[in-house]
């Protein structure tokens, strides 16, 4: 399906890995100039060799003040105007409730939610100001069900729930949507490091840690980085133009509510 984005401009923050670099990899492959955006230098020029053509490598940190604003400002002034932002940035400490400390905490909202909302407030305008864009968050299904071994990541996504729908709200009758994905647990290395994680906890295999998780999933597995790369570029094409303000979770049934 031709999706209508060759020729636009793109930025993806969180591009070196999981469900960022699929995402850029989806727009390249449909004729957008995509600029790529994180903290790592060395996996954004991989990628961007990878994808070749007109592919921008811009490196920052979205905890650190002024760098969304260079980050924003410097991918739109390499592309020429910015069509298209999606953010896939942010991982947050698990832990039993009454064992993190405060800078787990704040490291969750830190990057997730601050991140988030640095990079919207310095890209939003410029796409207000130019008649429209699409702006896609790569948040969590833990953002509408918590769960209890991960509340400041939890927490954290419920903030950018929040914020993404009040925003977009705000800026819809500019030509601006703002949508919310929310992945389940997803093949990344993060999801690697965690199933290690446990198992080094229990004193077990990590096969046998995955089998149990993935029994708990209705679909019996968990998520394919590729398939919510092309999730996130779908709701940022003009498919998906009378979508915004919304918030779809993408994570094979896990979420035990009516949507």
């Amino acid at each position: 399906m031709d999706l209508g984005l060759k020729g636009k401009t793109a930025l993806v923050i969180g591009a070196s890995q999981g469900i960022g670099a699929e995402a850029a990899r989806v727009l390249a492959g449909e004729g957008a100039r995509v600029a790529l955006a994180s903290r790592s230098a060395t996996p954004l020029e991989t990628l961007a060799a990878e994808l070749g053509g007109e592919a921008v490598v811009v490196v920052g940190d979205l905890t650190v003040r002024g760098d969304a604003e260079r980050i924003v400002a410097e991918a739109t002034a390499r592309l020429g105007r910015l069509d298209i932002l999606i953010i896939s940035a942010g991982a947050a400490a698990g832990g039993l409730f009454f064992e993190l400390d405060d800078e787990a905490w704040e490291e969750a909202f830190n990057l997730k939610f601050m991140g988030m909302v640095r990079v919207l407030r310095a890209a939003v305008p410029l796409m207000r100001d130019a008649g429209g864009g699409r702006v896609v968050v790569v948040v969590g299904n833990n953002g509408r069900q918590p769960n209890a071994a991960m509340l400041p990541g939890s927490a954290a996504n419920a903030a950018c729930l929040a914020v993404i729908k009040g925003l977009a709200d705000t800026v819809a009758r500019d030509g601006v949507t703002i949508n919310a994905l929310n992945p389940g647990p997803t093949r990344t290395g993060r999801w690697t490091r965690l199933i290690e994680a446990m198992a080094r906890q229990a004193n077990r295999p990590p096969a046998e840690i995955e089998a149990e998780q993935l029994e708990r999933m209705p679909m019996g597995r968990i998520g394919d980085p590729g398939a919510m790369g092309r999730l996130a570029v779908i709701l940022a094409s003009d498919l998906a133009d009378m979508v915004t303000g919304a918030s779809l979770t993408a994570d094979g049934g896990a979420t035990k509510s009516i949507p």
